[in-house]
C-alpha cells in the first residue's frame, strides 16, 4: 500500500467544484446541477441530486507535471458501474477560490478519459471548458439511464 505523500490532502477541486465557485463558468441554473460526493477526497462521484444515480467517476490529483497517473481501480469501477470515468489533474492559481478562500482557486485541468474509450494522452482544459464537460458527461450519462430504464422489461 502506498503510503499519504503530504500527510494532509487538497481540497482545491472541491472548493472548485462548488456551485458558488462553478457559477462564474456556467451561471448559477447549471451550476446547481453539478452534485458530486469525494471518496477520500481523491475520487469524486458525480451524481443526479434528485435521484442520487452515480452519474460519473472522476480521480482527481494535483498537477505537479505529472506525465502519468495510475488511476486503474476507478477505471476498472467505471466499467463494472457502466459509467463514464475521468482521470483529473488539477494545476493551482496563485490566488484563493472567491466561493471559499481557505483553497486556491485552479487555472487549469488535464483530463484523461478512462471509461468507455480510453485515452492515452491528456487533454488540456480551462476552468470554463471543464465545468461545460461535466455538464455534458452528466447529459450523456442521464441519457443512457433513461434509455436503459425505458428498455428495461421489469418496469
Amino acid at each position: 500500500m502506498q503510503e499519504e505523500r503530504y500527510g494532509t490532502r487538497d481540497r482545491s477541486y472541491s472548493a472548485w467544484h462548488r456551485r458558488h465557485s462553478t457559477r462564474r463558468f456556467i451561471g448559477i441554473d447549471q451550476a446547481q446541477l453539478l452534485a458530486m460526493i469525494d471518496l477520500d477526497a481523491a475520487l469524486y462521484v458525480e451524481y443526479d441530486s434528485g435521484s442520487k444515480e452515480p452519474l460519473a467517476l472522476i480521480e482527481t490529483a494535483r498537477d505537479v507535471g505529472q506525465p502519468y497517473k495510475s488511476a486503474t481501480v476507478t477505471k476498472r469501477l467505471a466499467k463494472r458501474a457502466g459509467i463514464p470515468g475521468y482521470c483529473v489533474l488539477y494545476t493551482c492559481a496563485e490566488v484563493p477560490n472567491p466561493a471559499d478562500p481557505h483553497w486556491c482557486d485552479i487555472k487549469g485541468f488535464r483530463v484523461r478519459r478512462l471509461w468507455p474509450s480510453p485515452e492515452r494522452g491528456w487533454r488540456k482544459l480551462g476552468p470554463q471548458e471543464w465545468a461545460s464537460a461535466l455538464l455534458k458527461i452528466r447529459a450523456w450519462t442521464t441519457m443512457r439511464l433513461d434509455v436503459e430504464a425505458a428498455n428495461d422489461p421489469t418496469y
